[in-house]
């Protein structure tokens, strides 16, 4: 198994790609950690999971105090962190930059922003005292080149991006290691929603040049092997999977919406 005994932390983990996530991880041996902003998700996480050697706390990673306490929480049970995916995430409704809410803005910082360089860096020092660990951040094709109408999560996901090479610069000397994937549209996770509309999926599809949207499979296929020693020398880099389409601009999402296509 790739990862026996090695203990993942998977933000946002008890649904969703993140749960997904988490169910990989346990297949290749790993002991699991998941936070969550519902102890609803979090319950029918561990009854599914009944038996695995999985961990759960309700925090959001917004909230820094509760994040300390989750990551004690993981290290006094396990003694140690190896794997961090910062998963966790939300979305800004849609809406053209001019129209955009403060409340929807802060929010989206708040936690693509704020709650992922809380969460890097309470467990970064973790890391660093036990002189190893790979961080693995989901960040987003749009931090490339923006998107109409999500203008709060692009700038939030740009972020991470830089983010991520900073503290490589800082920690690698220390055996941390960080790298971020940035997928296009997926079918499954934050655009369950979407998929459950055909048009939409034919959208999508049409925007990438393969033709379609990746499936959850692919993204956690590439999060195993960015989390395996085969990639420990992806360093500080934001790896694209989006098949093919930065740079390939067609009707933003929004205009799709407004326009009835």
């Amino acid at each position: 198994m790739k990862f026996e005994k090695k203990v993942v932390f998977i933000t946002g983990g008890g649904r969703g790609l993140g749960k997904a996530m988490a169910k990989a991880f346990l297949a290749e041996g790993a002991f699991v950690a998941v936070n969550g902003r519902t102890q609803e998700a979090l319950s029918k996480f561990e009854e599914e999971l009944k038996g695995s050697p999985i961990l759960t706390f309700n925090a959001s990673i917004a909230d820094y105090e509760a994040m300390e306490a989750g990551v004690k929480k993981i290290t006094d049970t396990w003694g140690t962190i190896d794997i961090l995916i910062n998963n966790a995430g939300i979305v800004n409704p849609l809406a053209n930059a001019e129209k955009i809410k403060k409340e929807d803005f802060d929010k989206v910082i708040d936690v693509n922003m704020k709650g992922v360089f809380y969460t890097t860096q309470i467990v970064g020092r973790k890391m660093i005292e036990q002189g190893s660990g790979r961080i693995i951040t989901m960040a987003s094709q749009v931090a490339l080149f923006g998107e109409k109408g999500f203008l709060p999560y692009t700038i939030s996901k740009a972020c991470l991006t830089v983010m991520t090479r900073s503290f490589a610069y800082e920690w690698s000397p220390y055996g941390v290691s960080l790298c971020c994937l940035a997928p296009g549209f997926i079918k499954g996770g934050m655009n369950e929603g979407l998929i459950r509309k055909e048009v939409f999926v034919d959208y999508l599809s049409r925007r990438t040049p393969l033709g379609r949207m990746a499936s959850v499979e692919e993204v956690i296929d590439t999060i195993l092997f960015l989390a395996s020693p085969s990639a420990q020398y992806i360093n500080g880099e934001t790896i694209v999977m989006d098949g093919g389409m930065t740079g390939y601009v067609q009707l933003p999402l929004l205009d799709m919406i407004k326009q009835g296509k």
